[in-house]
């Protein structure tokens, strides 16, 4: 009996974590909408239910369609067990007289009868994790079934997987590759793992820690209560009642500020409750693009001068931590305008997930050589500067200064001597230190022609700000350009931004 009821309790708890992951979103995402514990929307994958103000996109079917995703816990007291093809459609294994694959395949059926296949996901939460030897295993990646499970013939292993699931719920294969395009396995996940999930969102949204110290969370049981009370869904302004209500809220900082850049939505960003100033200019923009391109050369960099050259700020206390919710060239920006003349002491923070860091400023130290640079012509008048620290640029860049007559020119690509990619800055100390360097060896490298920099970056976005500092005074004149991530404007390809000093 008291095994029985620690399960039931520690399944609750699981259940409950596993919605204030996803509840915490409507205090720090801009696409999440509602989320609901216990729904009665639909059968099964009923615990939780996210649901999103416009369509997201999703990585397997690469379609901008996602309103809702549907979740079902499953917690086990003990580690030993696993997933496998086999258990999908064994009833046994869910204590039901249906499977788990089949009542997983009733709600897809009945969510179709509203919703496009493409517009719904629906997610097995478990602390199991995929049984290693099981056919299936090798055809999973990142929670989703790859297409690859799909290709060898019925007399095949992995077809006669195919067949037997197909055989379980009375449908072709074909169907069976619809509804499988809608299931997700977020497994291995116990309740450790997830009150470390939690950690950084509850930090993101400025509510209080989970302590360690205590065996109560108060996290766990508050769903439940509240669930009790008939209040187990929520929107934006429900949850920021909630918050208030229940004292979640961490106690304010007084020995810095806040301040935060908005230039598009964003899937994990500090509220701006928390703030003492934010610039919105998602009303100049739509998603990636501004409403009209003038609006860069006039309306942006005015609004972001006012924001950060605004003499309130000298009189918060300080530092102020600065965060992105913007474009890399409006990071920018705001570095190049914060001169060390100025009364403020401005920290970049850099987002990483849900998690954020402060990228503090250190003394320049050039003795060690971190950038890699390529020389490509004789530098004059104007300057292609290609700087790769997330990802190598060249490739995308050659076809776009191709067809602006911009291939002619002379080309300087560096990149961070310890390579590419998204581990390339270590911290606040390397990335001031990138800077620091890349202005002193530029001074070099430029003649006193040298009139434009055509500047193109790819790397974290704190970065960008310092460079935005430190680059200062390399040339008169620095034209920023945006890479189009999205193909909003069917061709993943650059085009120009800011300009310094952009003309009032």
């Amino acid at each position: 009996m008291a095994k029985k009821i620690a399960a039931r309790r520690n399944g609750d708890e699981y259940q409950a974590r596993v919605f204030w992951l996803k509840l915490l979103e409507l205090r720090t995402s801009d696409y999440v909408k509602s989320v609901t514990l216990e729904s009665d929307r639909v059968s099964f994958v009923d615990d939780v239910v996210v649901s999103y103000r416009e369509p997201i996109k999703d990585q397997v079917t690469g379609k901008r369609e996602v309103v809702c995703d549907f979740f079902q816990c499953k917690y086990h007291m003990t580690q030993h067990g696993a997933f496998t093809h086999e258990n999908l459609i064994d009833p046994k294994f869910i204590n039901n007289q249906n499977s788990m694959l089949k009542r997983l395949y009733d709600a897809y059926v009945e969510l179709s009868e509203e919703l496009h296949p493409d517009a719904y996901r629906l997610y097995i939460f478990s602390n199991w994790h995929w049984a290693d030897h099981d056919a299936l295993a090798k055809h999973l990646h990142e929670e989703t079934i790859r297409p690859t499970f799909y290709e060898n013939g019925p007399r095949s292993v992995v077809g006669q997987v195919r067949s037997r699931l197909a055989a379980h719920l009375s449908i072709s294969e074909e169907k069976l590759h619809a509804f499988l395009n809608t299931v997700r396995f977020t497994l291995g996940k116990n309740l450790v793992d997830l009150a470390r999930d939690m950690e950084p969102r509850l930090k993101l949204a400025g509510l209080k820690p989970i302590d360690p110290t205590v065996t109560h969370i108060p996290y766990d049981s508050l769903p439940w209560e509240l669930f009790a009370q008939g209040r187990n869904s929520f929107d934006k302004a429900d949850f920021y009642q909630l918050i208030h209500e229940e004292k979640l809220i961490a106690p304010s900082a007084t020995e810095h500020s806040e301040i935060s850049i908005q230039s598009f939505a964003q899937f994990a960003r500090r509220p701006t409750d928390l703030q003492v100033a934010h610039l919105d200019l998602l009303p100049l923009f739509d998603r990636r693009f501004p409403i009209t391109d003038a609006d860069w050369k006039q309306e942006i960099p005015e609004e972001i001068s006012a924001f950060i050259l605004d003499e309130k700020l000298m009189d918060v206390p300080q530092p102020i931590h600065l965060f992105f919710d913007c474009h890399l060239s409006i990071a920018f920006f705001a570095g190049h305008l914060v001169s060390p003349k100025h009364r403020i002491q401005i920290i970049p923070t850099q987002k990483n997930g849900s998690d954020y860091t402060l990228w503090e400023q250190s003394t320049p130290d050039t003795d060690t050589a971190l950038w890699m640079f390529q020389t490509i012509g004789k530098i004059d008048e104007e300057v292609i500067l290609e700087i790769s620290v997330t990802h190598d640029i060249q490739k995308q860049l050659q076809s776009y200064l191709l067809t602006q007559g911009y291939s002619e020119l002379p080309h300087i690509q560096v990149a961070p001597i310890g390579g590419v990619g998204f581990h390339a800055v270590s911290g606040g100390p390397h990335a001031w230190q990138l800077g620091y360097q890349l202005a002193e060896q530029l001074r070099e490298k430029f003649p006193d022609t040298c009139q434009t920099v055509h500047l193109f970056f790819a790397g974290p976005v704190a970065l960008a700000y310092i460079l935005g500092h430190t680059l200062r005074h390399i040339t008169p004149n620095i034209q920023l350009y945006e890479y189009d991530f999205e193909g909003q404007r069917d061709a993943r390809t650059y085009y120009p931004s800011l300009r310094i000093p952009y003309q009032p």
